[in-house]
């Protein structure tokens, strides 16, 4: 898949015009729509949920990179009264990234990210709690898993406005080494995924980025 998305960044490249004299913007920031195929004990899930990036361009061709996702899905683990648990997914990446500029409408991305992930098993108490916004039923948590996380990925940025861009998609091969804070649950009341070594993980993304500022000069 990572192989896939490479060749398409690179066919973008080769068939957009060259526009050496071509102004960028000062600063990016991204909100989207993600789904992470994450590995699940001896299982793959695929996660939705979303993400929040935000990138400084040094330069013409080079940007750091802020990025975030946060993604659930429900399980099979059963804990008190019949309540199932839910696998609560998040990442905090920084980085380089590699920005091909050669086109005023479409932008060809590659980076390496390196960072923390957590994962997060959340049951439902059962109990509500209501706010001026709406009601939401609380929970608490079994157990956490805490580690390194690295992520290489690339992407296609398409320019609608000067302002807005639409990021029509973005794929990270994620890999994350997670231990977790406490083994202490009954088996009797659902089995835990077992974490040992690296896991590798697909992300999938795409969005809305408001571009701001203005650097370069006009042809």
């Amino acid at each position: 898949m990572l192989r896939n998305t490479v060749l398409l960044c690179v066919i973008v490249l080769i068939c957009v015009p060259i526009v050496p004299s071509q102004t960028f913007p000062v600063a990016e920031g991204h909100i989207g729509f993600t789904v992470l195929n994450n590995e699940y004990g001896t299982d793959r899930q695929n996660s939705p949920g979303v993400q929040f990036g935000f990138g400084y361009n040094l330069v013409r061709n080079l940007r750091l990179v802020a990025d975030f996702g946060a993604e659930t899905h429900s399980t099979k683990i059963v804990w008190t009264k019949g309540k199932t648990a839910s696998a609560d997914s998040y990442q905090l990446l920084f980085g380089p990234e590699l920005t091909l500029r050669n086109s005023p409408k479409v932008t060809p991305f590659f980076h390496g990210l390196v960072g923390v992930a957590f994962r997060n098993y959340a049951v439902p108490t059962g109990n509500w709690t209501c706010q001026p916004y709406g009601c939401y039923e609380t929970s608490f948590s079994v157990a956490r898993d805490t580690g390194l996380a690295t992520a290489v990925g690339a992407g296609v940025d398409w320019h609608l406005t000067p302002m807005i861009s639409f990021r029509v998609v973005q794929f990270d091969w994620l890999r994350t080494h997670l231990s977790r804070d406490s083994e202490s649950f009954s088996p009797l009341q659902g089995q835990l995924p077992i974490v040992s070594g690296w896991q590798d993980n697909y992300r999938f993304s795409t969005g809305i980025i408001l571009r701001f500022g203005q650097r370069g000069r006009r042809g």
